[in-house]
């Protein structure tokens, strides 16, 4: 009698994460989630599983296949779609699979422990997007640190530096400009205006309502390549919604909501005018947490029902996908990888230097999951958006239900 072999083996889209007293696989490629219990057998097959020398493909004792409960365990595995079992004679060749295995070739720590290698070696290629905030007043001083908007400051952005910090050779890899405030405040809005047209990026400007009014028709005079508007929702300023959409120019509505009461005029807002042209961002205000705990925060449903590839899941496991490969300056010429932290520098300083520092530290482009308590010991932690702005306003490591 030939002998009987059974063989389990992960789809390579497959995320397995285990801890003490449960696991999961996720699917990348189905969106598929099997949450399981651990338990003494279905740890060791796991940890089988999850060695890198084993390809995702591991041998099933015959005797202990008839135990309940690894069948059942199997079988959720082949029903998700996170893997297959078969069963072949000896002489059949067992299955091949490849675990996803995040490439380290330029990962930083790796490239940090390298006497031949220095992290500024890629450094360029990592700065994609550039805040530039200018100077006015701002009906929300603060919210800034939440969302692009414009902050309450007299400064003077010197424009001189900010030309000479755009021009380096360090930006080549730079794909977007975000122009947060009122140009028309600015001295140098003629020579600002000359200077994005010159550098063939994406500009969004984040205006209010009012102020946009102002800026259409400049904007059409000079024909500025490869722009969108961003205007904030003001309700007796909505009807150059009309001016906007007839003149075909690329705009979003900007609705700030910080209340269940807000949900009626944003419905009104989404029917009238086409949800596609709506973006919503929720503020904390410093009093409206439950708010938040409503309607931000995820629970374990909500997580489950993730939609991450498995480019977005490698992205959780080294970056924060919200800050990384962003930098931002306010109109005193400070530059910042996130406007919550002190600054990196100025203006006046190398953007090679302030993306190198920044690298190098885990502030906020390196700032995941795994740095955070309790996210750290959480299942789910690749499976959850990156740390955000308002985890850092709120004064919370995690906005979830989960890990309380």
């Amino acid at each position: 009698m030939k002998q009987i072999n059974f063989h389990l083996a992960l789809y390579p889209d497959t995320f397995l994460w285990i801890n003490e007293q449960k696991g999961i696989f996720y699917n990348t490629r189905e969106y598929s989630t099997f949450l399981f219990d651990i338990t003494n057998l279905i740890k060791n097959y796991c940890t089988q599983l999850l060695d890198v020398h084993n390809l995702y493909v591991i041998s099933i004792n015959e005797k202990e296949y008839q135990c309940q409960e690894l069948a059942i365990w199997i079988q959720k595995i082949c029903l998700h779609n996170v893997g297959f079992f078969i069963k072949h004679q000896y002489e059949t060749p067992s299955p091949i699979s490849f675990p996803p295995l995040l490439n380290l070739q330029s990962d930083i720590d790796r490239i940090e422990a390298a006497e031949d290698r220095d992290v500024g070696e890629y450094a360029a290629q990592n700065w994609n997007e550039f805040s530039i905030y200018l100077g006015g007043e701002s009906k929300f001083p603060n919210l800034h640190k939440q969302i692009p908007y414009p902050v309450d400051d007299s400064s003077i952005l010197p424009f001189y530096d900010l030309q000479a910090f755009l021009s380096s050779s360090d930006n080549s890899y730079l794909n977007t400009i975000n122009i947060i405030g009122n140009p028309f405040s600015y001295p140098y809005k003629a020579e600002l205006m000359d200077l994005l047209y010159s550098i063939p990026v994406k500009k969004n400007f984040y205006l209010t309502a009012s102020t946009a009014c102002r800026f259409i028709k400049e904007i059409q005079q000079i024909d500025l390549p490869n722009y969108e508007l961003y205007i904030y929702y003001e309700q007796e300023e909505a009807s150059i919604h009309h001016i906007l959409t007839e003149k075909q120019i690329p705009f979003h509505w900007i609705y700030l909501i910080s209340s269940e009461k807000q949900y009626e005029d944003l419905e009104k807002l989404e029917t009238k005018y086409g949800n596609e042209y709506v973006e919503v961002h929720p503020i904390y205000t410093g009093d409206n947490l439950p708010f938040f705990e409503e309607n931000v925060y995820l629970a374990e449903e909500d997580i489950l029902q993730s939609n991450y590839d498995k480019q977005d899941i490698f992205a959780h496991q080294v970056m924060n996908t919200n800050f990384w490969g962003r930098l931002s300056v306010l109109p005193d010429g400070k530059v910042y990888s996130n406007l919550n932290h002190p600054p990196l520098g100025t203006l006046k300083d190398r953007v090679y230097d302030l993306i190198v520092d920044e690298m190098t530290s885990k502030r906020a482009w390196r700032w995941i999951r795994d740095e955070v308590s309790p996210c750290k010991d959480c299942l789910f932690r690749y499976l959850c958006p990156s740390p955000s702005n308002y985890e850092l306003v709120i004064g919370k490591p995690n906005l979830c239900h989960v890990k309380p």
